[in-house]
């Protein structure tokens, strides 16, 4: 989320739709003259002569990562100045958008993986790395997420977790134990609730946070064969575990605070209220573990996988977060070159090493690992490894990525809202969560609406 410069809360990555006209204004006033409103920049010079890189995201907090980068390459031979600019997660699509389309885009930038990464790739505006860049480093799995007609147009950077969080304190004061079952998960709840204590929190104004916990749930409750059919067209959502997923995560709805539908205006509270120890439990992404310390540094955390309300093993839910593409309208050719050896470090084990030891995260790149400072993210790290839920069913899956439309790129138009099953599970949750729609009947809303990855073909 945004923040000002003076404060050391580290942004994450907004996922929710905005006001498309809004951000359009925005981003030809950014493009056409060149203000800084919304966005920082870092120029690390220190090369005299050498070509300059830029590189475009909506993470602040990557800012001395590129200043590594850029020693590192130096150490290589590799002699360039990497110009790094955030903006602001709110205004990057539609400003990184207006900017490529009018030619004024940078080297390499941030690109959403998915959708996002194919529509620039159908579009003819970032460049095929096969050939040029070895991708053999990085996890297949990942990589997929920037894969476009069999080429690859992006190197993954982060790989983010979904699991259940718990304050250790309310939790030790009512005499809970992490829960092992799900049966054991939501009497846990259940007598936080009978202690007068708010047992879990959630956003109802941020869906796509209550779209992922139910991919969470789902990664645990359904098995990989089953989401194996889904990506094959061999099984739909209409199946029964994925009604199970959604019947599970309606069960959650009695043990949320009062008026939860109304929450998420800041887009923090259920961070806010893990950390201050005003809920036990909150159902959160990896990447947002530096909000529960800066809330309260002093804070006791622990995480579990969401426990199979199947009965099976737990399986992690993740996702390719984004990727790095290189502009393929780059009219210097020495700067063209610079930018190139720029992304092929990016898939080296001393970048994915340098990034899990700035940000905190999980890096795709084989042989990079999460150093100890960051226990929960080396457990993520673990369990991603060991016990993913694969293929992924959810966000970037198959069944997330609807042809790229390069009509609407080209007229600076924000991609349409339908589509993934990421998009309609937000579209869907606080109805089920409030009770208007049974499992049974979201589940068929959401098949509904993927027939253009079904298009009639599941037997």
């Amino acid at each position: 989320m945004p923040t000002t410069a003076s404060s050391p809360r580290r942004p994450r990555l907004r996922h929710r739709r905005r006001s498309a006209t809004l951000a359009l204004v925005v981003a030809s006033a950014f493009v056409a003259t060149g203000l800084t409103a919304c966005s920082s920049s870092s120029g690390s010079g220190g090369n005299p002569g050498a070509p300059t890189v830029s590189v475009w995201s909506w993470r602040p907090q990557d800012k001395s990562l590129w200043s590594t980068v850029q020693s590192d390459l130096a150490t290589q031979g590799v002699k360039v100045n990497i110009d790094f600019r955030s903006i602001a997660p709110t205004q990057y699509d539609a400003i990184l958008r207006t900017a490529m389309n009018g030619g004024k885009g940078p080297d390499i930038f941030y690109d959403r993986a998915g959708e996002a990464t194919d529509t620039y790739a159908a579009a003819g505006m970032i460049k095929a790395l096969d050939g040029q860049v070895d991708t053999s480093t990085v996890s297949s799995a990942a990589l997929a997420t920037a894969q476009y007609q069999g080429k690859t147009y992006g190197v993954p950077f982060a790989i983010q977790t979904m699991s259940v969080f718990y304050n250790k304190a309310v939790l030790g004061q009512h005499g809970i134990a992490e829960p092992a079952t799900w049966p054991d998960f939501i009497s846990a709840l259940q007598k936080l609730k009978s202690a007068g204590v708010t047992p879990m929190y959630v956003m109802g104004t941020e869906p796509w946070m209550l779209g992922l916990q139910i991919d969470a749930i789902g990664a645990s409750t359904m098995p990989d064969d089953f989401t194996q059919q889904l990506v094959d067209k061999k099984a739909d959502y209409t199946g029964a575990p994925y009604v199970q997923t959604l019947t599970a995560f309606q069960q959650l709805a009695p043990y949320l605070e009062p008026n939860w539908q109304a929450v998420g205006s800041a887009d923090t509270e259920q961070e806010t209220a893990l950390a201050l120890g005003k809920c036990g439990f909150v159902i959160d992404g990896i990447f947002n573990t530096p909000e529960f310390t800066t809330v309260n540094p002093a804070v006791q955390l622990g995480q579990f996988l969401v426990p199979s309300p199947a009965g099976g093993q737990p399986k992690v839910d993740w996702y390719a977060d984004g990727d790095f593409s290189l502009n393929s309208q780059i009219g210097d050719a020495a700067e063209a070159s610079a930018a190139e050896k720029v992304v092929a470090f990016t898939a080296t084990p001393a970048f994915g090493n340098a990034f899990s030891s700035i940000a905190g995260e999980i890096s795709p790149v084989k042989g990079a690992s999460v150093p100890a400072k960051y226990p929960l993210a080396v457990q993520a790290s673990q369990w991603f490894q060991s016990q993913p839920i694969q293929p992924i069913f959810g966000i970037r899956s198959a069944m997330d990525t609807p042809p790229p439309n390069v009509a609407n790129l080209k007229a600076n138009k924000s991609p349409a809202a339908s589509g993934g099953v990421w998009t309609d599970e937000q579209n869907l949750a606080v109805q089920l969560l409030e009770g208007t729609l049974t499992p049974t009947q979201m589940a068929a809303k959401v098949q509904s609406e993927l027939g253009w990855y079904y298009s009639g073909s599941t037997s």
